[in-house]
């Protein structure tokens, strides 16, 4: 039998409604059972497109992207050390939970002519770091200074959202190419920036707060359990035990805003209860048979696939327009320095 992604998806229906008693329970919140399907697809593929994704050496991309300005130039470089002083972060992290470490994120050889030549990255891998050198507010947020008022000002705040935001707009692909691939990388890397530093789910959080009168004390707790990684999920009566689970739902995340702050205690406990669930049943899937899978989803066609990121997961629908009032940048800077991972400054000049 041809394998298909709808073949996929299908299968994947059956196995979590034989897996989770509670299925139509998850009607009663933001996500339901096609939610869930919706995102193991999609991380599915992105696997698919990490394990399979050729790789280039960075002169090859920024000969494609002409970027010899940049390329030529320490800004470039510093991007490419910036990124491994975090991956080595990541890493060592890793280590110390589980006594493992991640091969993709070791550092490779930059020295002499491997500088550009020898270092090779998917296109993915190379759009991030493109985004690290033309983009600054990620520095800034790494390093907590968008926090504070004195290292960034409000204007200078305000310009680092419109340099953000014409970056996010120039790195959305073009439909009608015959490179359906183009689709797959760049939406991938607009994930990976979006669950790395929550830039515009924070801004729509804030947004909710002004309706709300921007309470005093931040819902942090709440606003975790729908962007965070839970590290450990105890076994249930019908799963076992879950390690480093998430639910990076971006469609759906700004559904929860206004209920960080209008819900009751009662009405949050039972939307807290929901999202474990979901996070347990979305990630035993991808424990049980991750290699499986992504291998059933590389015999599906990179055109199948890209279509189902089109009408599924196209996160450019999701992006806002940034409106800053000094009283939303004092919330976001406050809202950012609970919610993000206080990272340690890298020093890299």
């Amino acid at each position: 039998m041809e394998v298909s992604v709808t073949i996929i998806r299908h299968t994947l229906e059956m196995m979590l409604t034989d897996l989770y008693p509670g299925v139509s329970a998850l009607e009663k919140g933001y996500y339901s059972l096609d939610d869930v399907l919706n995102q193991l697809i999609f991380e599915l593929i992105k696997e698919d497109y990490k394990e399979h994704a050729e790789k280039h050496t960075i002169q090859y991309y920024l000969d494609k992207y002409d970027d010899k300005n940049v390329g030529s130039s320490r800004k470039f470089t510093r991007a490419i050390q910036y990124t491994q002083f975090y991956r080595d972060l990541n890493n060592e992290e890793f280590d110390d939970m589980f006594g493992i470490r991640i091969p993709e994120l070791d550092a490779q050889d930059m020295s002499g002519n491997n500088k550009f030549l020898g270092y090779k990255l998917t296109e993915q891998e190379f759009l991030g770091v493109r985004m690290q050198a033309y983009c600054k507010l990620t520095d800034k947020m790494h390093g907590k200074q968008i926090d504070d008022s004195h290292k960034v000002s409000e204007t200078e705040f305000k310009r680092l959202f419109n340099d953000y935001a014409e970056q996010i707009e120039w790195l959305q692909p073009n439909v009608n190419v015959p490179d359906q691939e183009d689709i797959i990388c760049r939406t991938f890397t607009y994930y990976g920036l979006e669950t790395h530093f929550l830039t515009e789910f924070l801004y729509n959080t804030t947004l909710a707060a002004e309706k709300a009168g921007y309470p005093e004390e931040i819902p942090i707790d709440r606003i975790l359990d729908v962007c965070g990684i839970t590290s450990y999920l105890q076994p249930t009566s019908w799963s076992p035990e879950v390690y480093m689970a998430d639910l990076c739902i971006i469609p759906k995340w700004n559904s929860f805003c206004d209920d960080f702050f209008e819900d009751s205690e009662a009405e949050w406990r039972n939307q807290s209860c929901l999202l474990l669930d979901c996070k347990q049943l979305k990630n035993v899937v991808l424990q049980r048979g991750l290699d499986k899978l992504v291998e059933l989803m590389n015999s599906c066609s990179v055109q199948e696939k890209a279509k189902f990121l089109i009408e599924n997961y196209w996160l450019w629908d999701y992006s806002p327009d940034y409106e800053w009032t000094s009283e939303r940048i004092r919330y976001y800077r406050r809202l950012h320095s609970v919610a993000t991972k206080n990272y340690p400054q890298s020093h890299i000049k």
